[in-house]
């Protein structure tokens, strides 16, 4: 009998890693993504009835032990995390404790007459119970891409974002009460957050537990609930929040802000906001790391002859000296003109520079004459291309 008990507790309980459809060996980050995806998908404020409250908080239960390494541990041995277990009178190895008891000694004198037994943590979820939990989670995390140009990922910049979000009610502060009152201890639950009831079962008397719904397991209600925000402390409203994006951030990086996600239901904390770092392409540079590279054209003249040019770099033009000789695809390369170093602004990458020489595609009378004879001098045979009166009149 009592092996089939605790067969039917382990049967209610949830299979995290379905929950958030992830498999038993996804990493830290998969589960992040995929709890990010789930909580926007299902959280109770999205208009138009799209949220699912229940799956919500599912989802939310689940992310909290998958993602602390020690809970994630225990779940993955014993099916459970140690506080559960503990609150259910269960030992990790333990077996069935003393006496008998299959569920150890957390519900000591188990069979004797008239004795209270605390099943509220076990039945939570049956009775529609749990420790004030409803509204006490963290906000949900923000996620937003921002767009920057080229030359402010290399030396950073301050943007100002405009969020649509929940935000703490500007009327009350947060606090849900009308401005001028105060916010006191929950008459029903008396500050506690949950009602413990009784009921009579073939275990005996059994004391549950449920979230109070008059103060949505907060333990506290406004004396005069704020007429903006209904006593709850949040609403929806545009807020600006200045950003620095250090210098060397790359395409595809991101950016944590603590703190500035949704506020969740009154006295619980603000999720995080995550900027996701578009860098538009530069028409100059190709970017490697934190070096940069670009080609430069240089004359059949330059080349042979020697010169100086002019070069742009994202810190304005310097001239770059071309040697006598320079083959085509020759590299130069330029210290400290590349992009700032990540998280590291005394540092900087450099600048590669590539020679192309450019042949040139028509060529006068003269500099064709001058070419030639240089051909003659070294000793070269050329393929001359004579123009047509050219050929008329050698020919008589």
């Amino acid at each position: 009998m009592w092996a089939n008990h605790l067969s039917t507790f382990y049967i209610m309980a949830q299979d995290y890693y379905k929950v958030l459809g992830v498999e038993k060996s996804a990493s830290d980050a998969e589960i992040k993504k995929a709890y990010r995806k789930l909580a926007h998908k299902y959280h109770p404020d999205k208009g138009e009835g799209k949220g699912d409250d229940k799956k919500f908080k599912e989802v939310n239960e689940a992310y909290q032990v998958l993602s602390n390494q020690e809970k994630r541990s225990q779940y993955d041995q014993y099916g459970q995390t140690f506080e559960d277990a503990q609150r259910q009178g269960q030992g990790f190895g333990g077996g069935f404790g003393g006496g008998g008891n299959p569920f150890g000694q957390g519900f000591g004198g188990f069979g004797q007459g008239g004795v209270e037994f605390d099943f509220g943590d076990i039945f939570g979820d049956i009775f529609g119970g749990g420790r004030g939990q409803s509204r006490r989670e963290q906000g949900i995390d923000l996620e937003l891409p921002l767009t920057i140009s080229f030359e402010e990922a290399a030396f950073g910049v301050t943007k100002t974002i405009t969020l649509d979000k929940k935000d703490a009610c500007s009327t009350c502060d947060g606090t849900g009460a009308k401005p001028g009152t105060q916010v006191e201890i929950c008459k029903v639950c008396h500050g506690q957050g949950q009602i413990r009831t009784q009921q009579q079962t073939i275990f005996g008397n059994i004391a549950t537990s449920r979230s109070c719904k008059t103060c949505e397991g907060t333990g506290k209600v406004p004396e005069n609930p704020c007429q903006t925000c209904n006593g709850s402390g949040v609403l929806r409203q545009s807020k600006k929040v200045e950003v620095k994006i250090p210098a060397g951030i790359d395409h595809d990086q991101r950016i944590r802000i603590t703190g500035e996600g949704e506020l969740g239901y009154r006295g619980s904390q603000p999720g995080d906001l995550y900027l996701n770092i578009r860098v538009e392409p530069s028409k100059e540079f190709v970017r490697r790391g934190f070096d940069l590279y670009k080609d430069i054209p240089v004359s059949f003249t330059q080349a042979v002859l020697g010169s100086t040019v002019q070069i742009a770099t994202l810190d304005g033009k310097i001239d770059l000296k071309i040697p006598a000789g320079t083959q085509s695809g020759k590299v130069f390369r330029v210290s400290g003109k590349g992009t700032k170093v990540l998280n590291n602004d005394s540092k900087r990458g450099d600048l590669f520079i590539t020679a192309r020489v450019v042949t040139p595609n028509k060529l006068s009378t003269e500099e064709r004459e001058l070419v030639e004879k240089l051909a003659a001098l070294k000793g070269e045979t050329v393929s001359v291309n004579q123009s047509f009166w050219d050929r008329i009149k050698n020919s008589f």
